[in-house]
């Protein structure tokens, strides 16, 4: 099912990340109080960079960037565009594909499509990675999820969303 929102309508935007032992991950997605569930291997790839690296560069000044969260079968590409009249604006557009990695994807289906605050998208984000960083310093937390965190591109991410969001 699909749904498309633009910050106009609501501001009413969040999103959280929860790693899953073995190999998995969840994102989920509200939009004006509807959820959107993604779920993520990181067997295929690997989506905490992937989604840390996109944010990086709308933070350095790129217009748009995009990234794929792999599920099995299938995954969601993910595309964050800046408003042209107005850079502090991130159109998100979800859309999920069924094919696997080997083949070129061209078969999408959308997700879901919003507009939020850059800001708010980089601090939303950087809060369920940070939960996720802290949770790792767990030993018995870690143990069952593997090495799936990258902990040295966050700690980049965490000083970009430190000077971008004045954040301390």
């Amino acid at each position: 099912m699909s749904d498309s929102t633009t910050y106009a309508e609501t501001d009413d935007i969040d999103l959280f990340l929860t790693m899953h032992p073995n190999g998995w991950s969840t994102c989920g997605i509200c939009v004006h109080r509807k959820l959107y569930i993604i779920r993520i291997t990181y067997v295929l790839g690997d989506p905490y960079y992937d989604f840390m690296h996109a944010l990086m560069r709308l933070i350095n000044g790129q217009q748009d960037t995009s990234f794929i969260w792999y599920d099995e079968p299938g995954g969601e590409k993910i595309t964050l565009t800046k408003r042209k009249t107005d850079p502090e604006m991130v159109w998100v557009d979800v859309q999920r594909f069924n094919e696997g990695e080997e083949k070129e994807i061209t078969d999408f289906k959308p997700t879901v499509s919003f507009e939020i605050k850059l800001r708010a998208l980089i601090i939303v984000a950087y809060l369920q990675l940070k939960k996720t960083a802290l949770l790792l310093a767990d030993r018995n937390f870690a143990r069952v999820r593997g090495s799936g965190f990258p902990f040295q591109k966050f700690n980049e991410f965490e000083k970009s969303v430190g000077a971008f969001t004045e954040l301390r």
